[in-house]
């Protein structure tokens, strides 16, 4: 008996996430553009396995899913709009005051952070075709209300190794 066998019959549904509130880790981001050249920071977020039970109704029944958050550089300014870019950093639990310097460091501070967003299912048209897909906006990105269990670091007050000698063994 083989490990596994093959099946492809679902490989072209691509169900959305249902719309409500699920708690997420920002998984990792990164600038992007469209093919038309519309650049935007992409923002993947990982809906959290540790919350099955807490919040059995979303993050029970779609944990390990990723999601995505876009931020559009505007068109009249060619910037991004930094409130939108705050309400993210926010929610991280970015501390106020902090210089990003690019965007690597930008996704340094956010990647591995808990966050509560909001998740929405929005329609859009183009080429006469509408499709649906899972929108979440920067201004619903929230302060997680379940915090990682950080772990206290067994090794904080080592004073380093010690240095043994041959008198110091017994044999």
């Amino acid at each position: 008996m083989g490990l596994f066998t093959t099946d492809y019959k679902d490989l072209d549904k691509n169900t959305l996430v249902p719309e409500g509130i699920y708690e997420c880790i920002i998984d990792h981001t990164e600038p992007d553009a469209t093919k038309s050249g519309a650049e935007y920071i992409n923002i993947a977020l990982r809906i959290r396995t540790d919350l099955d039970q807490a919040m059995p109704d979303t993050n029970g029944k779609q944990h390990n899913r990723l999601v995505f958050a876009n931020i559009w550089r505007r068109k009249k300014t060619g910037e991004y709009d930094q409130s939108e870019l705050s309400y993210v950093m926010k929610a991280a639990g970015v501390p106020e005051g902090v210089e990003v310097r690019d965007w690597n460091h930008w996704s340094q501070l956010l990647t591995g952070k808990p966050v509560r967003v909001k998740v929405a299912i929005s329609k859009d048209e183009y080429n006469g075709r509408t499709t649906e897909r899972n929108q979440i906006w920067p201004n619903s990105f929230a302060v997680t209300k379940y915090p990682l269990q950080v772990q206290s670091n067994p090794f904080s007050g080592n004073q380093g190794t010690e240095v043994l000698t041959n008198e110091d063994i017994p044999f």
